[in-house]
């Protein structure tokens, strides 16, 4: 059953971050711009 829901809805059983990275793409910015400088880590 994995993936029927997608195909109904969508017409494919695949799917791509694409659209999720294009909409969050001013935040990350924005958050890029606020961590310059700071060291990176978890």
């Amino acid at each position: 059953m994995g993936g029927y829901a997608l195909k109904v809805f969508t017409g494919s059983r695949e799917m791509s971050g694409a659209a999720m990275v294009e909409y969050f793409a001013p935040l990350k910015a924005w958050l890029d711009e606020q961590n310059k400088g700071k060291p990176k880590r978890w």
